[in-house]
């Protein structure tokens, strides 16, 4: 998705009466049941206002992205189009998993998504638009059977695809990884593929005809619909084409996860097509090549696998030029990966060990010509000591943080070779680990690894982790396995991990405290969400006006509920009435404390939050009218002890 064009939605104020509905639609919905093809390949995008009954529809290929991706472009599309002043509080979605991608994407920005199943005036438009504006499915896209393909060819492409999902090599290679297939001799639009499913949302391949064009797209350069591109993806009935799912049922294919079809297309800015027998029967070689391959011939970069299909032997040659001739910086940079910001850490280490070896007696000006005149030139030039086993790990590692995909996996676990308690090389080794259950265990044994490593600073250094560098890679790990507690649904054990974090870091760098808060709400831990807060002392409107909602949740409308509800109101009065006009409030690029720009930006962070606390706003604006009465009261009483004064003071005359 287009990220700035998201964060520059993002900015926009939320208007709290505003309701979004929208998502991928399929051709059922619209036609009330009538057969259709629409696929999540060639999908309509449609979004809703429900306030000012403004749409978008948009048909679109999502070959080469997410589903999310798509509904989330198209939703940009629609706000841009209408110029809205604003985004909504609210967004509905018929389609469960978007709605949860979405509310993932949103979570903190003020607006909620939710599923829905049924949105009746959204349907009614749908049918509206139908029937006025002639807008009506694309063309049957057929089936494998129309292009000429034998059901015995089509029965083996069947269990090709069904032994690649199970082999599931999406766990050893990511988009980044670009195959090139060698041989058999590729047709056009076949020549190189990437695995998808990493990210655990579209599992399959894609396939380019010239690897420029994933670059372009990895970088954000091209437009997926303006190339031609061959889509091999599994889907559940719903979203595949109706004639795949009654050719599948008819010809009692295989299908796994207990629903997923698979189902190959090419899309370019034509209409979609299927694979002739001589591309599905492509399809079919590389789909087991790729079934049989294992961890040991991805990583020796170039492999050979011999295919039975249809009766016929062939080879099946892949590689993996990443891996072959492995990218630099600036090749990565070009293909949109750009440097993450731990690698510079090292760099800084080096010139802070310099700095103690060299700098005594120096000049402020000696020393800074001499760390020039040491490290002039780009970083990555500087010639790392490799004397010693971990500082080739170090090395190895830092070479690892610079590569992508399957090459950093590599190297990190070369880098575990020379050192098998190198924290940070296990700490990269956890993050491309898929499965939650040996994320967590990765995580652990990185974090035990630290442990051992910093020894006593473990106890000499409270306080102060993260201002030292050799912490940083514990508490990354510390995160990640924060992190992955909490994907487990291992809620209470991700809150004492990111509490033990804030212990070593009161600093807090890692912005730990954010990603704590909400679950000790949603736990009812409201005490120690409280104890947080005033660890913290914040002077922000957030902070206190947060720090009143943990107390009406864990206390009501007390006493120390409107005390923390009067002090929000002091930290910034604006907020109530922003709240309560009619003007949505917008998201300013600047603010300064207890000024109406910071109220802003409070309303915008918190009010998904306070709506979904029952009785937090009314009770919010019935103190807030208390508070203005004593205030005016007291206003009031000054200016009547301000008029006898005077009088006072003639009588002493």
């Amino acid at each position: 998705m287009n990220k700035h064009k998201l964060n520059q939605f993002l900015s926009l104020p939320v208007h709290h009466d505003e309701t979004w509905q929208g998502g991928l639609v399929s051709m059922l919905d619209v036609l009330e049941g009538q057969p259709t093809d629409w696929r999540e390949d060639t999908a309509l995008v449609l979004w809703r206002s429900a306030t000012t009954e403004l749409v978008h529809a948009n048909p679109a290929s999502l070959s080469g992205m997410s589903r999310l991706e798509c509904v989330v472009d198209v939703m940009l599309e629609f706000a841009a189009e209408h110029e809205f002043p604003f985004r909504p509080a609210q967004i509905e979605c018929n389609d469960r998993e978007l709605a949860e991608g979405l509310s993932r994407l949103l979570s903190g920005s003020g607006t909620a998504a939710k599923f829905v199943a049924t949105m009746p005036r959204w349907n009614e438009l749908m049918e509206d638009l139908t029937e006025r504006l002639g807008f009506a499915a694309p063309p049957p896209i057929g089936s494998l059977l129309d292009t000429g393909c034998a059901e015995e060819q089509i029965r083996e492409f069947a269990a090709a695809a069904a032994a690649f999902y199970r082999a599931g090599i999406w766990d050893y290679l990511n988009d980044v990884d670009l195959i090139k297939i060698e041989a058999p001799k590729p047709p056009r639009f076949l020549k190189y593929a990437v695995v998808l499913g990493a990210a655990s949302q579209t599992y399959g391949l894609g396939f380019y005809d010239d690897p420029e064009d994933h670059y372009d797209l990895m970088a954000r350069r091209a437009d997926p619909r303006d190339l031609g591109l061959f889509s091999l993806s599994f889907d559940g009935p719903a979203y595949s084409p109706s004639a795949d799912v009654a050719l599948w049922r008819e010809m009692d294919l295989p299908l796994e996860t207990g629903e997923a079809i698979p189902s190959m297309s090419f899309f370019s800015a034509e209409e979609p097509r299927r694979p002739t027998p001589k591309e599905l029967h492509f399809a079919t070689v590389v789909l087991k090549a790729l079934a049989a391959t294992g961890e040991a011939d991805i990583d020796s970069g170039r492999w050979t696998t011999s295919v039975e299909c249809l009766g016929k032997t062939s080879k099946c040659v892949l590689a993996i030029p990443n891996l072959l001739v492995p990218p630099d910086r600036q090749e990565w940079i070009r293909r949109g990966m750009m440097p993450e910001r731990r690698g510079h850490e090292q760099n800084f280490k080096q010139i802070g060990e310099f700095i103690e070896q060299h700098g005594k007696g120096m000049s402020l000006d000696e020393l800074n010509a001499a760390i020039h005149a040491r490290f002039a030139g780009p970083m990555d030039d500087a010639e790392p000591s490799l004397d010693s086993s971990a500082e080739r790990a170090e090395a190895l590692c830092q070479q690892a943080i610079k590569a992508f995909g399957r090459r950093r996996i590599q190297l990190a676990r070369e880098a575990l070779v020379e050192d098998a308690t190198h924290v940070e090389a296990s700490v990269l080794l956890a993050e491309a680990t898929r499965r939650v259950d040996q994320r967590i265990e990765a995580f652990q044994s990185a974090k035990d690894s630290g442990r051992k490593q910093l020894g006593p600073m473990m106890e000499e250094a409270v306080g102060h982790f993260w201002s030292i560098a050799e912490t940083r890679p514990f508490m990354r790990a510390c995160q990640g396995l924060a992190e992955s507690l909490r994907a487990a649904g291992q809620t209470n054990e991700a809150i004492e991990q990111y509490q033990e974090m804030l212990r070593l870091n009161p600093n807090d760098n890692q912005g730990v405290r954010y990603a704590v808060m909400p679950l000790l709400v949603s736990h009812n831990r409201e005490l120690e969400a409280v104890q947080l807060l005033d660890g913290y002392r914040e002077e922000t409107a957030h902070w206190h006006y947060m720090k009143s909602l943990v107390e009406f949740r864990r206390s009501g409308r007390s006493a120390a509920s409107k005390k923390a509800m009067r002090a929000a109101f002091r930290a910034n009065e604006h907020v109530v009435a922003l709240i309560q006009s009619d003007d949505p409030p917008r998201m300013p690029d600047s603010y300064a404390l207890h000024s109406p720009e910071e109220a802003e930006v409070c309303i915008n962070e918190m009010a998904e939050a306070w709506t979904e606390n029952e009785g937090y706003l009314e009770w919010m604006f019935q103190e807030y009218a208390r508070w203005e009465r004593e205030k005016a009261k007291q206003r009031r009483d000054r200016k009547r002890k301000q008029r006898k004064k005077p009088a006072r003071g003639k009588r002493r005359r």
